[in-house]
């Protein structure tokens, strides 16, 4: 049988933000999770900045929530529009609004209930890129990054490479050959089409979107007859590499909120 390849459609506003709300998925869970639900009152201290900081800090660290600091610091200047937490020390001082409290509560409180920083603040940075993340799809990695690195130290940044890349998740990878390489172009697929439609947004938004196209296909036999066409410079993929055997005993950030098929490796994590 031929195998089907379908170019992912533009209808991407409606599918990555209209599934879920992540902060609303786990707001209705976050009375169960770590210590409880959300604090109904403010004190006169968690006002300022300095106050909410220090109030999620010891909160995340009595919940053993994983690098407690670093979520408290990139809430904070996700919610303040910061260029980043490192100018989050400049506003130790700052008074906050009832509704910037409102929204670190509703953000600190998906970290209690596990939801890992990226989804909540929908951003990560990746390299010299700031992609959107959106649950499930793959986070990725800083061995992402260390793939990347090695991928470019075999390009030649200035000469027409064509690429194909399997898996492309939030298409981090795409995106950093193509950013380095200006005369590159290439293919992304994913299984996922919530992954195909954060990669053609993602694209869009750095202003990639013109040398990459994304499909929604799942290899399992042969290459679709499109894909068997093309002659490709390079193949790249960050496949999934975790033996199956172990997902039960990946942090619950990855097994509660994270698309297993992106790292369920099968019985020997090939």
């Amino acid at each position: 049988a031929r195998l089907r390849l379908t170019l992912c459609s533009g209808r991407l506003q409606a599918s990555c933000t209209g599934i879920r709300d992540p902060l609303k998925v786990c707001s209705s869970n976050s009375s169960t999770a770590g210590g409880g639900g959300p604090v109904a009152a403010q004190s006169t201290s968690a006002t300022t900045v300095r106050g909410a900081q220090e109030k999620w800090l010891q909160r995340f660290q009595s919940e053993n929530i994983p690098e407690p600091e670093t979520s408290i610091t990139n809430i904070i200047a996700h919610v303040l529009d910061l260029s980043g937490p490192g100018d989050v020390g400049d506003h130790q001082n700052s008074s906050l609004s009832e509704q910037q409290m409102s929204r670190i509560e509703e953000m600190c409180e998906c970290r209690l209930a596990r939801m890992p920083l990226q989804y909540i603040i929908r951003e990560w940075d990746f390299r010299d890129l700031t992609l959107k993340m959106i649950p499930p799809v793959f986070i990725p990695r800083p061995e992402t990054e260390e793939l990347v690195e090695l991928i470019l130290q075999q390009m030649d940044s200035q000469k027409e490479t064509f690429f194909l890349e399997i898996g492309s998740g939030s298409g981090a990878i795409s995106l950093s050959i193509l950013k380095h390489a200006p005369k590159s172009s290439g293919i992304a697929i994913d299984q996922s089409r919530l992954a195909c439609e954060l990669t053609r947004e993602n694209a869009a938004a750095v202003g990639l979107d013109s040398r990459l196209r994304i499909f929604k296909h799942k290899l399992i036999n042969d290459l679709p007859e499109t894909l068997a066409e093309q002659q490709f410079d390079m193949i790249v993929s960050n496949p999934p590499y975790v033996p199956s055997v172990l997902l039960p005993t990946l942090e619950p950030e990855i097994k509660i909120y994270e698309d297993l098929r992106a790292l369920d490796g099968g019985n020997d994590g090939l």
